[in-house]
């Protein structure tokens, strides 16, 4: 069943002798198998061959008494009659391939000729008729009938042209992909010719890119490139590019051995070289375009014979013979241009652009002074103008040109006309030889080196055109496009600089190095007529923003850091000389932490590395980050202060580093500004003034974080109880323990604030202030279930007698707001209490309340007993005499009122009852 795909291979064309020889390979296998057991079958060709094989009956039949081994010599003989009939065709096809090949060539080469010779008869036909024509209508007709006939027949001669010229287009449309889209219609256009198999070569390398046809129309040549499908025996033809005739330059390159038969191909600024197997192709190429672009396949229809009556006839023939000697002038005229039109051709070509445009000029001249210029001599000095300036133009875009053949260009464009093509191909040369020169820079990690050589290549460069352009072009509206130019290289320039200076962790110094030499140059430029600081100015002044808003953010992280390090510890003590705040309340020398210690040296850095770039632009820039960095400092440590618990010693550094922070740091860095701006920096120094109250705020949110501490450690009033109702008995009721603990608890934070240079009195008072604060919250004066909190005979007057004897041990700490919210607290609570305890109905009289003297008095018993002296209460209980006791409770009856007489106010007595 293997052998399937092999038999029907030979079947499909074996000649007769091939035959022959398969079936004597096939037949030795049989007889030299003959004694294996069972005769094996011969391959029979002839039924191999036959049309109407079918291999699955032609194996029953074979095979159907044969052992398994003699299948397997079967299946053996038929594979050696496919190989052996594989070789015969292979040694057929090499023997006949150069035959096949010359074919081939011959037959495709008959058929462009045999094209070539009908266009050519047709041609022929075409104006022989026309000259017939031109006859006939030499004399006049007498009789009208023949003059319409002879309309009609030229018009259907016309229209049947037309027909042709669209069947050819269509033809060539369904040949090469694409084409319509390059070639569309268009009236009078036909194919001149075509030649095959041409090798498009780089003009640089002149290695084959691809293999094209080019097929030459009337007006215009397409390129089409074999491009190869499917298995790659198959080539179609793809359109590739399309030029107008009027627009190409077609030069004959030459015959030389080394580089083969080569033709090149200008369209505008781009060059196209075409390799050709002979000359004759060449030859061939080069005749077709030459006759396409002398019209001699060309059929602009001949203009309508005009229609003349019988009485004008004598006067036409008349006229006919007075316009012979203009027609004569005319047509001598005509071959004059058309001599030089040739010579035009030839200038371009050999690129002779001076005499080129010579010959531009003199037939624009001539075509100025003639009373009647012929369209298509008209039409064609215009292609021959719009072809050398584009060439010139080509040339002029070339960069590093020398200046006197950048002139010389620009003056043969000012001469054909071309002044505002010329002024932008030269400042795209400009633009180009900045681009090479920048680019041979070399960046070997010096930032200042490279920008110092890209400063002087871009700026010199740009004065150097400025100066070119000034002589090139004076006319004054053109100066316009030299200031735009200008802003768009100095754009080019700024983003360079920018992409290599400005980035992160560009140092200021490396910065202000760079602007320097950027400036330096620049002045250069200035001298030259041509200031340009002003846009350096717009370009760099959003970058260094930026760059300082960078530096800020890297030194507020750093100084982050540093404040959440820092264990709140003195590590020196700065000198307060010059600075009278910091003098006046810490003395001759001022505590400060780490954290401050980093804030003062990040400033100084700070205001170092502006210096190098400072100006009065950022002025505004600059200000704003000190600020910045001052004041996120600041409320870190009031972030600090709020979050989780530390020490005495750490929370009175803090108080004490904020305070440094506004009356040390920040004349220091406002000083230090001064110097660098060269005046009064107003804003830093009035952020002394607008944070002079940021140390109190400070010290209230310390007094209530601890005042809070303190009441849940001792005397905790929103949780405790004075609903006791028991009857007070006078001579042994003291004040509670929890106050006596609250009491001792000020007392320790009295002894911290010894060690420390701040405000003692101010924050000891602040903590008693917000004790009572926090006692006299209405939402303190309310149980859980939103009921009014009850008092006690026994608790009423513990309450009283607590805050009584806060009050007289505190003494001169108690401010007159907190003895106010004091008696607001008494009074409270006994109005509490009366309100729930008045008089019963049977007329059973209330408790007896007692009065100020038992208050003093109790007082005066457990002051006496403590041995106190605050803030040493608690500290030793040591028993003092009487009479210095007695000394200290009247000095502190004296300088602090007590609520007494309000409670005296209130209490209802029996006597009243």
């Amino acid at each position: 069943m293997e052998g399937g795909p092999g038999k029907k291979s030979i079947r499909r064309g074996l000649p007769a002798a091939m035959r022959a020889r398969a079936e004597e390979a096939a037949a030795t296998t049989p007889q030299a198998n003959a004694a294996t057991g069972g005769e094996l079958p011969p391959v029979s060709l002839s039924k191999l061959t036959k049309p109407d094989f079918q291999a699955e009956t032609y194996l029953k039949e074979t095979l159907q008494t044969v052992q398994e081994k003699n299948i397997r010599q079967f299946r053996k003989s038929l594979e050696d009659a496919r190989k052996a009939a594989s070789k015969n065709l292979q040694k057929n096809v090499y023997r006949n391939y150069e035959s096949f090949v010359f074919i081939s060539k011959e037959i495709s080469s008959m058929e462009r000729d045999m094209q070539l010779l009908r266009e050519l008869l047709h041609g022929i036909n075409e104006v022989g008729d026309e000259l017939m024509e031109e006859d006939e209508a030499s004399v006049l007709d007498t009789e009208e009938p023949n003059r319409i006939g002879r309309r009609r027949t030229m018009r259907m001669s016309m229209a049947n042209q037309q027909d042709m010229f669209k069947d050819q287009l269509a033809k060539i449309w369904r040949t090469i992909r694409g084409a319509q889209r390059l070639v569309p219609f268009a009236p009078n256009r036909h194919v001149v010719g075509d030649v095959r198999n041409i090798s498009e070569l780089s003009p640089s390398t002149l290695q084959t890119r691809q293999k094209v046809d080019i097929v030459v129309f009337s007006d215009m040549i397409l390129l089409a490139a074999r491009k190869r499908r499917g298995n790659r025996s198959q080539t179609v033809l793809v359109a590739d590019r399309s030029f107008e005739l009027s627009n190409v330059t077609v030069a004959d390159v030459g015959d030389a051995s080394r580089s083969g038969f080569l033709v090149k191909i200008v369209n505008r600024a781009e060059t196209f070289l075409f390799g050709f197997r002979s000359a004759e192709a060449k030859n061939e190429l080069l005749l077709l375009i030459s006759h396409a672009r002398a019209g001699i396949f060309g059929t602009d229809a001949p203009p309508p014979l005009p229609t003349v009556s019988r009485e004008a006839a004598t006067g036409e023939i008349g006229a006919a013979a007075n316009a012979e000697d203009e027609d004569a002038a005319i047509a001598t005229q005509r071959r004059r241009m058309d001599e030089q039109l040739d010579a035009l051709d030839i200038c371009i070509a050999r690129r002779e652009f001076d005499q080129a445009t010579d010959l531009v000029q003199q037939l624009k001249e001539q075509l100025g002074a003639a009373t009647k210029a012929p369209p298509a001599v008209q039409r064609a000095v215009d292609a021959h103008t719009t072809a050398l300036a584009r060439l010139i133009l080509a040339d002029l875009l070339i960069p590093c040109s020398m200046r006197k053949q950048v002139s010389a260009n620009v003056a043969l464009l000012h001469r054909l006309g071309w002044d505002k093509e010329a002024k932008g191909a030269f400042l795209a040369s400009r633009t180009a030889t900045i681009k090479n020169r920048t680019r041979q820079l070399k960046l070997e990690g010096n930032t200042r080196l490279y920008i110092r050589e890209l400063a002087i290549v871009y700026f010199r460069l740009i004065r150097n055109t400025c100066e070119w352009y000034s002589a090139l072009f004076v006319d004054p509206t053109m100066i316009s496009a030299l200031i735009a130019w200008v802003r768009q290289e100095m754009a080019g320039y700024a983003a360079i600089f920018r992409r290599h200076v400005f980035h992160e962790m560009q140092r200021f110094q490396v910065i202000a190095s760079c602007l320097n030499h950027t400036l330096a140059e620049v002045d250069i430029l200035g001298h030259a007529g041509l200031d340009l600081k002003f846009m350096l100015d717009q370009e760099f002044f959003p970058d260094l923003t930026r760059s300082v808003r960078s530096y800020e953010a890297r030194c507020l992280a750093l100084l982050t850091k540093a404040v959440s390090e820092d264990n709140l510890a003195v590590v020196s003590k700065v000198s307060t000389t010059n600075y009278a705040t910091a003098a006046r309340l810490f003395g001759a020398q001022m505590p400060i932490v780490a954290s401050v210690s980093k804030l003062d040296e990040v400033l100084t850095e700070f205001g170092t590395e502006l210096r190098f770039i400072v100006r009065d632009s950022l002025y505004s820039q600059v200000v704003a980050s000190v600020l910045a960095l001052i004041e996120g400092v600041l409320k870190q440590f009031l972030a600090v202060l709020r979050r989780g618990s530390r020490s005495y010693a750490q929370e009175f550094a803090l108080l004490v580093s904020t305070q440094a922070v506004v009356s040390w740091v920040i004349p220091r860095a406002a000083a230090h500004l001064d110097r660098i701006f060269g005046r009064t920096v107003a804003d830093i120094h009035n952020l002394e003034q607008r944070l002079e109250a940021f140390p109190a705020s400070l010290q209230d949110v310390f007094c209530q974080k601890h005042a809070q501490a303190i009441a849940r450690a001792s005397f905790d009033f929103v949780t405790a109880n004075f609903s006791d109702n028991d009857s007070v008995v006078s001579d042994s009721m003291a004040p509670s323990s929890q106050m006596e603990s609250l009491l001792q608890q000020l007392g320790g934070v009295a002894r911290e604030l010894d060690q420390w240079p701040l405000a003692k009195r101010s924050v000891l008072s602040g903590i008693i202030d917000c004790l009572f604060v926090q006692m006299i919250d209405p939402h303190n004066w309310e149980s859980a279930d939103g009921s009014k909190r009850s008092f006690g005979h026994y608790g009423v007057h513990r309450l009283v007698l607590d805050v009584h004897f806060l009050l007289r041990v505190c003494g001169s700490l108690v401010s007159k707001s907190t003895n106010n919210m004091a008696n607001r607290v008494c009074e409270k609570a006994l109005r509490s209490y009366f309100s729930a305890h008045h008089q019963s109905s049977a007329g059973a009289p209330n408790k007896e309340m007692m009065n100020k003297s038992w208050y003093d008095a109790r007082v005066l018993d457990t002051m006496r007993r403590l041995g106190f002296s605050f803030p040493d209460f608690g500290k030793g209980f040591e028993h003092r005499s009487q009479q210095s006791f007695d000394s200290a409770a009247a000095a502190a009856a004296a300088v602090s009122p007590t609520p007494a007489d309000d409670v005296e106010a209130l209490h209802v007595t029996t006597d009243i009852a």
